[in-house]
């Protein structure tokens, strides 16, 4: 009984260390002109890198903590190198039309490519989703983007475009793991209370 129970706790033990979802938290506040600038706020999974953030403005430039842009933010997110089943990332953007060009849109423009998925792992589907918010007694936009990438690459690319000033950016990232292996854990689970009861 006892070898039965150390059986069921190490398959448990292992489909959670598989199974349980990885998440980053980082914030720009953009307080320098540093155009390559270190998170504000940065919290990471295990086996996870901090973001890399570039800003590229065409025109325009930095002032008081704002980036006006004619040009491009563009950010590298690293995955869990466990292999999951897909990504979710939540872009909070805080922004206002930059007016600096007309010929370029004065909102938001956000991509995401996922990076390095082996050739013979085709990417299945990508979501996103965008709402916006007027940020109360003032001229900003809160823009929310909820974007879901299947299957969970490596690394992610994400770009913002657009004729706008930005006061703040925010992601967040999960990876989710795969619905067998949560199946497991939580039958492995269940085994070790069934066990527990005929006790």
């Amino acid at each position: 009984m006892n070898k039965l129970i150390t059986i069921c706790f190490l398959v448990v033990l292992g489909a959670a260390s598989v199974a349980s979802a990885t998440w980053t938290h980082h914030v720009w506040e953009f307080k320098t002109d540093n155009q390559m600038p270190d998170p504000d706020v940065v919290e990471l999974g295990p086996g996870i890198d901090a973001a890399k953030l570039r800003v590229t403005p065409a025109s325009g430039g930095w002032q008081d903590g704002v980036w006006s842009l004619s040009g491009e933010i563009d950010i590298i997110l690293d995955n869990d190198p466990t292999p999951r089943e897909r990504k979710e990332i939540t872009i909070l953007l805080t922004w206002m039309p930059g007016k600096l060009d007309a010929f370029i849109p004065d909102r938001p423009l956000v991509g995401v490519t996922p990076l390095g998925l082996p050739d013979d792992v085709p990417l299945f589907d990508m979501t996103l989703a965008r709402f916006d918010d007027p940020v109360a007694g003032s001229d900003w936009t809160l823009s929310t983007y909820n974007i879901t990438i299947w299957p969970n690459p490596p690394e992610e690319w994400i770009a913002i475009k657009g004729d706008i000033s930005v006061d703040k950016l925010e992601i967040f990232t999960e990876c989710i793991p795969e619905p067998a292996t949560m199946a497991l854990l939580g039958l492995g689970g269940l085994t070790l209370l069934r066990i527990r009861r005929k006790r």
